[in-house]
């Protein structure tokens, strides 16, 4: 049955019940004639309440199936092409934010379920470098903003990367396996969060300080890893065997060959659940998989 008929069904069936209720207590005589005669002139205010209901549960669901369209929309990120290096910054809030490396050219793309500005882009040229900023403006009233928009930042596999991150009210993923990245700094607030690393051609350097409920780090195989936690209370779960815990309180990966690489990563903040682990593959960065 379609659901508008079987929403008249329904009201059809209350009326029905009310009106015999109403009869069996005029026949019983518990109602008297003059009520009999005012239920008779009022019985059109029974078709205005049914309209009213109806008009409600439509509203409703429009309002709901608005809701549950996202808007998307694609903004490509200028980047020189006699750049031989890029750092971005992002500032990002209430929503889910994932980044990946991707072929072609550079973007972001955002799917949002309410009005909401539109990103702001800024370019810039520093020598050989090109200096990326992307953020939205923030509301007047942020406890109205909805936390169920998306951003999809697609990073260039090719160029050397300094990525910077400032984070609010939001859960990410970075996929950075296969980018060529330099330093990582990552500041977070609430929610959950995900860093996978790549092995880098050298070294790379990071900062992580995050106050949201998890964080899960992946380092590579095959470079040599030191991450030092900053906070000694944060709840701490790593593969036994796969890294070993030194007395300054860092933990760091076995020797790895001359030309491998190193990761080394400061993580502070008031963490719930610290994850680390090391990746199965050694994937050559710049790469596709």
């Amino acid at each position: 049955m379609h659901p508008l008929a079987k929403r008249i069904a329904l009201l059809a069936s209350g009326f029905s019940l009310v009106i015999g209720l109403f009869l069996l207590g005029y026949n019983l005589q518990f109602i008297s004639a003059g009520a009999v005669t005012t239920a008779l002139n009022l019985w059109p205010v029974l078709l205005v309440a049914a309209g009213f209901m109806l008009l409600v549960d439509s509203t409703r669901k429009r309002v709901g199936a608005r809701a549950a369209t996202a808007t998307s929309r694609e903004y490509l990120l200028p980047i020189e092409e006699r750049s031989s290096q890029v750092s971005l910054r992002v500032h990002f809030s209430y929503g889910k934010l994932i980044a990946a490396s991707a072929p072609g050219r550079p973007r972001l793309e955002t799917a949002a379920h309410a009005p909401r500005p539109a990103p702001v882009i800024r370019h810039e040229l520093v020598g050989n470098r090109s200096d990326l900023s992307v953020s939205v403006s923030q509301p007047i009233f942020p406890s109205h903003m909805t936390t169920d928009d998306t951003w999809r930042l697609f990073l260039p596999p090719e160029l050397p990367l300094q990525l910077s991150m400032q984070l609010h009210e939001a859960d990410t993923r970075l996929d950075l396996r296969q980018v060529r990245l330099e330093s990582l700094d990552l500041r977070t607030e609430a929610g959950s969060h995900q860093v996978l690393l790549g092995r880098p051609p050298s070294r790379m350097s990071g900062q992580i300080s995050c106050a949201g409920s998890s964080l899960f780090l992946l380092l590579p195989a095959g470079a040599f890893c030191r991450v030092r936690l900053l906070n000694p209370f944060c709840r701490l779960d790593y593969p036994q065997g796969d890294m070993e815990k030194r007395d300054d309180g860092s933990l760091v990966t076995a020797r790895a060959p001359a030309g491998s690489g190193s990761v080394e990563i400061e993580v502070d903040g008031p963490i719930r659940d610290l994850v680390l682990d090391i990746g199965d593959e050694d994937d050559p960065p710049g790469t596709e998989t």
